[in-house]
């Protein structure tokens, strides 16, 4: 460790580079996986094939794996300057390595983790079960939530503002996360029949008890403009419009529409679950096409997307068109909206570790499934939709859609338990569309909701319950890394997440 670099000049970088992981990869796979974005077969031969396929390899979105270990590393070394001198420091690094990581456990199972984050002293790290990487990193959140109880209000250890890139050195803010990442622990663990995982979140139940969490969208933003593609908000620099120097992201932004799942769904189309609800964050997440019907001019502006999958010609025979020879159109098609759609402006709005309207879902969940300590199940549900409409700048919308989605199972706050858990994976998804992808994926493992289709393509009949470990692991730490198949992936076995099963 180089102490020539303390952690007041090494906290901003951390987060920001994890975080960039967060919006980049792990966000696209999610919205990918979720059939909420589809390959945009208008402008490209064989856009998003794996994604919609799943003929995954230990190629396939490798750098998720790798670059959230350097990232998280990142924390490790802001930790190892300890607690006497970097007490804040230290729990704000252990508060995101534990975030962080936890996405990595519940994407791959057993990893790296007690051994891990050494660099050049333990290159060959060895794998830890998922359970006991859990129960590590709900260790470190509740240790960095006494190091904070007892050294938050000590001036001696203020944190600037300019080091602290999400919450500008306000130390309550981050107990609240704190509590709230412990609370998606305990969620996570709610279905898991692994012994170790129950007590493990009977422990973090007890630990929360009279705990507040956020109360507010946790941001990010270490002052991104659009001065370099390296200094764009990373959301806006995968999927938005345009590259810094103007030219247009065509292998971000225009790789991919929305696809017809979610457009019909968010439409209240007759086939979906939504039928009959109509709702307007349609307008902040999705830009507005034209109808393709066959001829150049289109018909009518409205939202379209591809079915995941589907070509050109197909497309045409489901529009009913098969015979005209002209292909479909980019213009045909909703792409994403909202900062994503702006020529440039999106590069410096904030990035988003978590939603408020998560929180809400997750203390709805916890009061649905009985955790002890937590009531409200149905008044934090509502308000969780309400802060997403908040969030898309349709405040005003919300009383009313919430009135009509209660009388869809499965949307609304009606029908058996099971339909209302469904329910909240339903809002979350919506409410993190393009956003926070990989989040809504999780939870559709664990939960089964919302309904996803697979691809059109696809021979596979369901979705992977994990990743593959990349190929790096393979070549360079061969000895500890578990081989895992990729037909292993599409069943529950020994290497899938424990949380899941």
């Amino acid at each position: 460790m180089s102490e020539n670099v303390m952690p007041v000049d090494r906290l901003a970088g951390a987060s920001t580079t994890a975080y960039a992981m967060q919006a980049g990869t792990m966000n696209g796979l999610g919205n990918a996986w979720m059939n909420t974005w589809s390959g945009n077969f208008a402008q490209f031969g064989n856009p998003f094939t794996i994604e919609s396929n799943l003929e995954v390899n230990t190629s396939y979105r490798a750098t998720l794996f790798q670059d959230t270990y350097k990232a998280v590393t990142r924390f490790e070394r802001i930790i190892d300057f300890g607690t006497a001198k970097y007490p804040n420091y230290v729990a704000i690094a252990k508060i995101q390595k534990a975030f962080y990581m936890q996405y990595i456990v519940d994407l791959y199972g057993n990893v790296p983790y007690t051994e891990a984050f050494k660099e050049f002293a333990n290159v060959t790290p060895k794998y830890d079960r998922d359970v006991d990487v859990y129960k590590g990193l709900v260790a470190e959140l509740l240790d960095a939530k006494v190091i904070l109880a007892a050294n938050a209000a000590n001036p001696d250890f203020k944190i600037p503002a300019t080091a602290d890139p999400i919450f500008k050195g306000n130390l309550p803010k981050w107990v609240e996360f704190a509590n709230t990442v412990l609370l998606k622990f305990a969620v996570r663990l709610s279905s898991t029949t692994n012994a170790d995982g129950i007590a493990l979140r009977n422990q973090i139940i007890s630990a929360l008890s009279g705990a507040t969490y956020i109360t507010g969208n946790v941001s990010i933003n270490p002052g991104y403009s659009n001065a370099s593609d390296a200094s764009q908000n990373p959301l806006y620099g995968n999927f938005g419009l345009k590259f810094a120097s103007g030219a247009e992201n065509t292998q971000g932004y225009y790789l991919m529409t929305a696809s017809d799942h979610a457009v019909k769904s968010l439409g209240g189309d007759a086939s979906k679950i939504t039928s009959g609800v109509s709702d307007t964050r349609i307008g902040s997440v999705f830009t507005t096409g034209v109808k393709y019907n066959g001829t150049s001019a289109g018909g009518a502006v409205g939202y379209y997307g591809y079915p995941q999958g589907m070509g050109n010609e197909d497309y045409k025979t489901f529009m009913g068109y098969p015979g005209n020879p002209l292909k479909p159109a980019v213009k045909n098609f909703s792409c994403l909206g909202g900062i994503f759609a702006t020529s440039g402006s999106g590069a410096l709005e904030n990035g988003y570790l978590m939603m408020k309207s998560e929180s809400e879902f997750l203390q709805s969940e916890a009061a649905l499934r009985g955790y002890a300590g937590f009531l409200g199940d149905q008044a934090h549900f509502e308000q969780g939709i309400k802060d997403s409409f908040t969030f898309d700048g349709k405040a005003s919308d919300a009383p009313a859609y919430i009135l009509s989605a209660a009388n869809n199972a499965k949307v609304g706050w009606t029908g058996s338990n099971a339909d209302k858990i469904a329910a909240i994976q339903y809002q979350r998804w919506v409410a993190l569309i393009n956003y926070n992808g990989i989040e809504s994926y999780i939870n559709y493992l664990r939960t089964g909701y919302p309904e996803t289709p697979l691809a059109t393509t696809t021979v596979r009949a369901n979705k992977p319950w994990r990743m593959l470990y990349p190929a790096s692991e393979y070549s360079s730490n061969t000895t500890n890394v578990p081989n895992v198949t990729l037909a292993q992936i599409f069943a529950k076995n020994e290497f899938t997440p424990f949380i899941y099963k």
